[in-house]
């Protein structure tokens, strides 16, 4: 089975708040930024992951990240995370954050730091997603995508 990863279309709406909404995410204003939004498609075309990334000025938010786990694998995740990230910088975008409860070495790996409460910024604090952050429960990260290629 191969996959294609590509920019989500108005079509890809319904099947993308479906998956994250069984993924226990919010679905919550996918279809206000759906042009931010990747897909992971099946060659029957189906979708079976998506992410998007949430434009905050010259930063981004990571949300939704969610690859329906009988497609799922290290290489997959990993390889359409690493196009996400590509995709942010070809957006140049500067930074790249995420709020994540779990995966924290994942992250970690791919050159995330995790940003402690007092350091948060105020743009991404006052994000409509920034509403699934819980103190002491999530974490938020960071990627520096300017220095990303220089980081490896």
């Amino acid at each position: 089975m191969s996959i294609v990863i590509r920019i989500a279309e108005a079509k890809d709406l319904l099947p993308i708040q479906r998956l994250v909404a069984k993924a226990g995410l919010t679905e919550e204003g996918i279809e206000k930024r759906l042009d931010h939004f990747l897909v992971v498609e099946t060659d029957e075309k189906e979708i079976v992951g998506t992410v998007g990334i949430e434009p905050l000025g010259k930063d981004g938010l990571l949300r939704s990240l969610v690859i329906k786990s009988e497609h799922w694998n290290a290489k997959i995740g990993l390889d359409f995370l690493e196009i996400a990230l590509a995709y942010a910088k070809q957006k140049e975008l500067d930074q790249l954050y995420l709020i994540t409860p779990r995966s924290l070495e994942f992250f970690e790996y791919l050159g995330f730091k995790i940003i402690e409460d007092e350091h948060i910024p105020e743009h991404v604090e006052n994000s409509p997603h920034f509403g699934q952050y819980v103190k002491g429960v999530t974490k938020l990260m960071a990627l520096d995508l300017q220095n990303l290629d220089k980081a490896k």
